[in-house]
């Protein structure tokens, strides 16, 4: 059995192009490097939890956080949940579907002069649309924008910043030129 869960999550981490989508970093076909303390696979969750210093890296982008979870879906698009079980085959076409990531608790990423950080950060695969939340802020060298939510629509090349009550959206541009 440990073997089967080691195969099958070597294949979804390093082959899967569903989980490749979520880290920018250029190359669709570069591999993820993930670590982290700890790492649990549940077949009952269709879930993928790495727990502790995590780190993922897709080329020049880097992402940092706490907790990292991948949450798979089945063929039919659902959690096939104890079905997964019945056959190693079916269980591997099912990791290879990607529902969304949740990179939770201190979440930070760069990728290249950008970077931001948030508490938490959710990549809905079938959208392709990242969410930040918890005090999230984007910085693209002296420019930065904040708010209390914060939605990337990476098939647009479009962001939406949502305000509230409690945080406004704060946005910073500058217009220096830096001296060589």
């Amino acid at each position: 059995m440990k073997k089967y869960i080691l195969a099958l999550l070597a294949a979804l981490l390093l082959s899967s192009p569903a989980w490749a989508a979520p880290l920018p970093g250029g190359d669709n076909d570069a591999p993820v490097d993930v670590t982290a303390d700890n790492m649990e696979y549940s077949s009952d969750k269709n879930t993928v939890v790495f727990h502790g210093n995590v780190e993922a890296v897709r080329g020049d982008f880097k992402m940092w956080s706490d907790q990292l979870t991948l949450i798979l879906k089945g063929k039919d698009g659902r959690s096939e949940k104890k079905e997964a079980r019945k056959s190693t085959s079916r269980a591997a076409d099912a990791a290879g579907d990607l529902d969304r990531v949740i990179a939770e608790h201190n979440v930070r990423f760069k990728n290249g002069t950008q970077q931001g950080t948030a508490e938490k950060a959710t990549f809905f695969a079938q959208t392709n649309i990242l969410v930040l939340e918890g005090d999230p802020v984007l910085q693209d060298g002296e420019n930065s924008i904040r708010g209390s939510v914060i939605r990337y629509f990476m098939n647009e090349n479009r962001s939406v910043i949502e305000g509230s009550s409690k945080k406004r959206v704060h946005a910073i541009f500058s217009n220096e030129k830096k001296e060589k």
